[in-house]
């Protein structure tokens, strides 16, 4: 059961990601971000960020390394997901 849950977990953070990649390659933005979004650029890569930085995160929890990798992953990790949050912010102050 922890295989489907991981399985959806990791389907929504490659989707954050393509949306991110898309968003950067055409400019375009879901329906229901376009009136808070002012700048396209910094939104897609805070897109793209954030869906990495969760795809690390849920590959490190489904396959726990040991030792030191696992702590220099998570730091990736969450090093990757508060970038692309701030960026995500960053994109709709006017």
């Amino acid at each position: 059961m922890s295989h489907v849950v991981m399985g959806v977990l990791f389907a929504t953070a490659l989707a954050l990601a393509a949306s991110g990649a898309t968003e950067l390659l055409t400019g375009w933005i879901h329906p229901w971000e376009r009136s808070r979004v002012l700048r396209p650029g910094p939104h897609g890569l805070g897109l793209l960020l954030s869906g990495s930085g969760l795809c690390c995160f849920f590959g490190v929890l489904a396959f726990t390394p040991t030792g030191t990798a696992f702590l220099s992953l998570m730091a990736a990790a969450a090093g990757l997901f508060l970038t692309g949050t701030a960026l995500i912010a960053v994109s709709r102050i006017p």
